[in-house]
């Protein structure tokens, strides 16, 4: 019994449109329930409270009165009801408002659980449409109130960064079920259940996406645009900077930048590592070939190549070179070197460095053992 009543449970979480059907049929249910057992003493003061929530558009309108007689008039909220009334009527605007805000809530969460879920638009499905329902409750009939609210909130700005579109009109859509509950309740009922279906129909036919035969190109042009970005250093870290850095917190910068650290220096120990690697190699399997390496840092690797290597033909025996590093509009040419009898490396590495201006910046020799 309690794995069936627990399986029910699940499965009423998991499926939203058995949840919805569950829910809205709960709340009618009890609406009439509570309208027949309410004792027959409250239930003449809970029509005159409720009569202005409930088909007030089909009702006849009063004659018109001039702009001075309704503020001469309008010192109570709603003329020709009580206040405790008046609080009835707030207290239930706002009670139904919220019962039929829920449902707009859960459909969000649940149709944007995968992309462009904010919990801040949830707070304010379920919270902006209470209050929009006790506010309409309060200054209908009312023009003094009116014209107070609209100066309050000229005031007082509300404001909001949505990044997508559907989360605005999402907010649009609880602001007038919360007017229509303080207005007219069938139509804000009308507006909840139109709007979850009409959400929901949409998100399972995925309406309006891409069409296959579009699908292929767009994700090639995503790819390479994503690449051209990618290949120019200076916009890939300004796009960084600006999607992903302002977004973190101190301590996930923090944290960011440890792993930075980390990073490089795993890189820098690879790089040297292999630099070490290189010239071991060198020095082991052709140690008896050559005396020691000379460092040649040049501005332009590819013109001073040739006019080095016509210096190593006068004053070396043989040469080869190691690697070869750029950094910083610089390159350093590693080579090993053997000497001709009677030449030392170091009056080599003079020679390379005057005669190979201008792009020999400077050269540093090494002696090996």
């Amino acid at each position: 019994m309690t794995n069936t009543l627990q399986d029910g449970i699940t499965k009423v979480q998991t499926n939203i449109i058995l949840r919805l059907v569950l829910y809205y049929g709960a709340l009618a249910a009890l609406a009439t329930a509570l309208w027949r057992f309410l004792p027959p003493s409250l239930h003449q003061h809970l029509r005159e409270a409720v009569s202005p929530l409930v088909g007030s558009v089909g009702a006849v309108s009063a004659p018109a009165q001039s702009v001075s007689d309704l503020l001469a008039g309008a010192s109570t909220p709603l003329p020709g009801l009580a206040p405790q009334s008046v609080l009835l009527l707030s207290t239930i605007a706002g009670v139904v408002a919220l019962a039929l805000a829920l449902p707009v809530s859960w459909v969000y969460m649940f149709t944007r659980q995968k992309k462009g879920y904010s919990q801040s638009v949830v707070h304010s499905l379920i919270l902006l449409p209470v209050v929009v329902a006790i506010i309409a409750a309060l200054v209908r009939n009312s023009l003094a109130l009116a014209f107070s609210l609209a100066g309050v909130v000229a005031a007082v700005r509300f404001r909001t960064t949505l990044e997508d579109s559907k989360d605005a009109v999402y907010v649009f859509a609880v602001t007038a079920l919360g007017l229509a509950c303080g207005v007219q309740l069938e139509v804000g009922a009308v507006l909840s259940v139109l709007w979850v279906v009409i959400i929901l129909v949409l998100w399972y036919a995925d309406y309006a996406r891409t069409p296959p035969s579009l699908e292929g190109a767009r994700a090639e042009h995503h790819m390479q645009r994503a690449m051209a970005i990618a290949n120019r250093t200076s916009q890939f870290v300004a796009r960084l900077d600006r999607e992903i850095l302002d977004t973190m917190a101190p301590a996930q910068l923090e944290a960011l930048q440890s792993r930075l650290d980390k990073r490089r220096g795993e890189l820098e120990g690879k790089k040297k590592a292999k630099t070490t690697t290189e010239e071991i190699a060198v020095q082991d399997e052709e140690g008896p070939r050559f005396d020691g390496r000379i460092t040649i840092t040049v501005s332009d690797p590819d013109a001073a190549q040739p006019a080095i290597e016509s210096l190593f033909e006068a004053q070396l025996k043989r040469w080869k070179m190691v690697r070869l590093e750029r950094e910083d509009g610089q390159a350093r040419m590693v080579y090993a070197i053997r000497a001709r009898k009677g030449t030392t490396l170091e009056s080599v590495a003079q020679t390379v460095e005057r005669d190979g201006a201008p792009y020999v910046a400077r050269t540093e020799v090494e002696r090996w053992a």
